[in-house]
């Protein structure tokens, strides 16, 4: 098991090390590590369902098993979410592939949410329009959840791989990634600024 620092070559472009190839030797710990965002994700969201339980009325009891067995299964979701991403099976920071990903797990998570407080607190609770009417409604739910997980991915999940950079080279790989990106955009506004500034001294 790798547990050390293993670097990209510094003249290598991340975009052209495969991050299927830096899975390959990673460790149990180096990948739980990389799921943490996900997971954390989970929680923040089965906090936010047992104050709406709360808020709606329902007991405290009820309030809480709502949020816990909504941030397990959600938190397992993100979890799978982030290995996707980790193996390559998934691009890194690209909104539709995240969509498309809680257009199926999100209704999922939601369903057996469901199905579980029922048995704890009766389907009144659960699903109070009944079945039909609230898994439409998950599905339509989960665009708005995929947009709020990204961004909350977008700005919290890389202050984690940083800090995990010099012992995980996937994280590594995720930060060069993205400074290479922010370079390339850095420089494209730059020569349109050029581009600009020349343009108004012909015209001047």
């Amino acid at each position: 098991m790798s547990t050390g620092r293993t670097d990209i070559p510094s003249a290598i472009p991340a975009s052209q090390v495969p991050v299927s190839a830096l899975w390959a030797a990673l460790g149990r710990r180096q990948i739980a590590e990389l799921t943490l965002p996900g997971v954390v994700m989970g929680l923040i969201g089965g906090l936010i369902v047992g104050g709406l339980a709360a808020a709606g009325g329902l007991g405290l009891d009820v309030s809480l098993f709502a949020g816990a067995t909504f941030a397990v299964p959600l938190g397992i979701a993100g979890a799978g979410y982030e290995l996707l991403v980790a193996r390559g099976r998934l691009p890194l920071s690209v909104l539709t592939p995240m969509a498309l990903y809680w257009a199926v797990a999100f209704p999922v998570v939601r369903v057996l949410h469901a199905a579980v407080l029922a048995l704890y607190a009766g389907e009144d609770a659960a699903v109070p329009y009944g079945w039909l009417d609230f898994i439409v409604y998950q599905i339509v739910l989960s665009l708005g959840f995929a947009i709020g997980y990204w961004w909350l991915h977008e700005n919290f999940a890389p202050r984690w791989w940083f800090h995990l950079r010099n012992r995980n080279p996937v994280a590594n790989f995720f930060i060069r990634h993205q400074l290479e990106y922010a370079g390339l955009a850095e420089r494209e506004r730059e020569r349109k600024r050029s581009g600009a500034a020349s343009k108004t001294g012909r015209s001047g």
